[in-house]
């Protein structure tokens, strides 16, 4: 696998397609905070002399620390060593590539943006959205490349328990269209249900309502001769993933573009790609890490006070009660994992967002046995 050249890999120019107005909040909220203490130092010196002190404590730790390699940006909270050496090995090599395709923006719409137009050419061609939830990656996609995407989700939920590394299992049956989270955000952002199915609203959408263990396949069968151009992947589990990747082989081709929401969680996403290119021998190119979907809901709020409203309480929410804690719980071992062992450039990375920096898309360059196995066919 290589590190596709994203200059390269824009093959129309892109149409902009911008839906972090949450993180730049954040990031003068950070401004402001910089600036606070700037001024503290001025004001009192003595200030400055801790800071000082502090920053020098912690480049002695991270010299010093052997941690170095074995925990992943997903907060830096699993330890790698876990896993086989050849799962360990693939970890380390995509870690080290990805950091090459770091991008401020979505991955699903910086790909989406890049797709070429439609055309005569391309027009038996299928973009798929797996897992929708409320549908609005589904809209946006759209939009952003001017073609039509097909939203696969049963709207009822995860179809199993999803585990996340080592951290915290999500049960079966979360992320249901009932419950007051989404029922929040589909009132908020105009939707109305239709027969328990999102709606269109104007784009060039199609929903299908089920698991994919039984809608996929059967897709697929009534398009016998499509080519999967974008294959964007938020079912969560490792089941999921595993299952709707094999549904899906033989319809990728040289080009394809995969892009995975919860990559970096390893016994997941991560895993079941390992496992899929391993035994097919596929060749890919990573092209982007950047921003998870789920942000781009709050985007699409139809009130301004309260759009911002629900920037203010997920950053609140994001940086004490949820996954940003690993930044500032000094007594837990995600923390020191963190600051001790994460590259400057990692550590950056991750506080520069209110929000999960998991989503990565790779292109398929080339398709190994499952050439050989349609050649023969």
């Amino acid at each position: 696998m290589d590190v596709v050249d994203r200059r390269s890999a824009d093959r129309t120019g892109g149409r902009a397609v911008d839906r972090t107005t949450l993180h730049r909040v954040w990031r003068s909220i950070l401004a402001l905070a910089g600036l606070a203490v700037a001024a503290a130092c001025f004001v009192a010196p003595i200030l400055l002399a801790v800071i000082a002190a502090a920053f020098t404590l912690l480049l002695f730790a991270r010299r010093i620390y052997r941690g170095r390699d074995r925990y992943i940006p997903n907060l830096y909270s699993r330890d790698i060593g876990v896993y086989d050496d050849g799962y360990q090995e693939f970890i380390r090599r995509s870690l080290a590539e990805l950091r090459r395709c770091k991008i401020s923006d979505h991955t699903l719409l910086w790909e989406a943006s890049r797709l070429a137009p439609p055309s005569r050419e391309n027009s038996d061609e299928v973009l798929l959205d797996l897992g929708v939830w409320i549908g609005w990656s589904t809209r946006l996609t759209a939009e952003a490349s001017g073609r039509k995407v097909y939203g696969f989700d049963t709207f009822e939920g995860l179809v199993e328990d999803w585990a996340i590394d080592d951290q915290v299992v999500i049960e079966r049956g979360t992320f249901s269209l009932s419950e007051p989270l989404a029922k929040r955000f589909i009132r908020d952002t105009g939707l109305t249900l239709e027969d328990g199915i999102p709606p269109a609203l104007g784009r060039d959408v199609e929903f299908i309502k089920g698991m994919t263990y039984e809608t996929l396949a059967p897709f697929l069968a009534s398009r016998p001769a499509a080519p999967i151009s974008l294959f964007h992947m938020d079912l969560d589990t490792y089941e999921s993933c595993l299952h709707a990747l094999e549904t899906c082989k033989d319809r990728f081709v040289e080009g394809s573009v995969l892009v995975f929401d919860e990559y970096l969680v390893t016994n997941g996403e991560l895993r079941a790609f390992y496992e899929f290119q391993q035994k097919y021998g596929l060749q890919w190119q990573y092209r982007a890490w950047g921003l998870e979907v789920w942000e781009m809901n709050v985007e699409m709020v139809t009130s301004w006070w309260k759009r911002l409203s629900y920037y203010l309480i997920l950053i609140a929410g994001y940086w004490t009660l949820g996954d940003g804690r690993y930044a500032w719980t000094f007594f837990g071992k995600r923390f020191w994992r963190f600051w001790l062992g994460a590259p400057w450039g990692d550590i950056a990375f991750m506080l520069g967002a209110a929000g999960q920096r998991k989503s990565v898309s790779l292109e398929i360059t080339g398709l190994g046995t499952l050439a050989r196995t349609r050649d023969a066919g």
